[in-house]
This record gives structure tokens, C-alpha cells and sequence, in this order.
């Protein structure tokens, strides 16, 4: 996976690491209210929606800081996490999120990878006006965000 994001947007190259049946899941399995502001959100299969989604990000947003800070491997998988600066291209928001990745591999080539980050910043970097009324403690306190 380190390989891969020395060069991600290359398709011939992040091919030469990923099986033909590779499953890319970002974000979530499936939300398609979140997929209508991040189009490569949920489960996608072939290597090219895994580079379509790093050419997507560099379009969406200024990518300003990207740190691994720790990796793990075992004899299934592997496991990278991180914190990234980005931001958006069209109102000029900054955001800071973790993300953590596990990647999954057959025969030496990844088959699988699924990547998390706070997708609740990130879209709020698009966000340029509006509140969410938000019910969530049950104590019954409200916020507006």
C-alpha cells in the first residue's frame, strides 16, 4: 500500500500492485446521500476506482499535509494510519482528520482496501452556509453546528 501512494493517481503503475478482483471501499459500504458530495464514497470494485479517487481528491482539494504515522503488517494484511491536511479547492477550508487504511492481499498483490477519515470534516470543507440541528444525547440537549 506504501508503494501504491508514492504514485497513486498512475493507473499502469498501482496495477502492477492490485489483484484483477480488487475492492476499494472509502468511507463507507454504501451511503449515496454522502456519494452525491464525494462521488467515490462506498464499495467499488477495480483498481480504477481506487486511482480515480486520489485523481478526485487532488481535484477537490489542496492536498497541504499527509503523514503516516504508524503501519502494521501480519501474514493477512496490513494496517496504515495517519493524519492529512486538506483544503477544498472551491471555498479555500482547511481541515486536519486521522485516516487509518486496511489493506487485505492475495499472492503479493492487494485485493482489498478499505479507508476511513472524519468524513464530517471533510465535507464540511464544502460546506458554505447552513447549520445541522443536531438531537443526538439522550439527555435531550440539542446543538446547532
Amino acid at each position: 500500500m506504501q508503494t501504491i501512494l508514492s504514485n497513486p493517481t498512475d493507473l499502469d503503475f498501482v496495477k502492477q500492485y492490485t489483484t484483477d478482483d480488487f475492492t476499494y471501499v472509502s468511507l463507507n459500504y454504501e451511503n449515496p446521500e454522502l456519494k452525491q458530495v464525494l462521488p467515490w464514497a462506498g464499495t467499488n470494485k477495480g483498481t480504477e476506482a481506487l486511482v480515480q479517487t486520489f485523481i478526485n481528491v487532488n481535484r477537490y482539494w489542496t492536498v497541504d499535509d499527509f503523514q503516516i504515522q504508524d503501519s502494521f503488517e501480519n501474514k493477512d494484511g496490513a494496517a496504515i494510519f495517519g493524519t492529512f491536511t486538506y483544503t477544498s479547492n472551491t471555498l479555500g477550508k482547511t481541515v486536519t482528520s486521522p485516516f487509518a487504511v486496511l489493506a487485505r492481499g492475495e499472492n503479493g498483490k492487494l485485493s482489498y482496501v478499505q479507508f476511513m477519515e472524519d468524513t464530517f470534516a471533510t465535507v464540511r470543507s464544502f460546506r458554505e452556509s447552513g447549520e445541522y440541528h443536531i438531537k443526538a444525547n439522550p439527555d435531550g440537549s440539542e446543538d446547532d453546528v
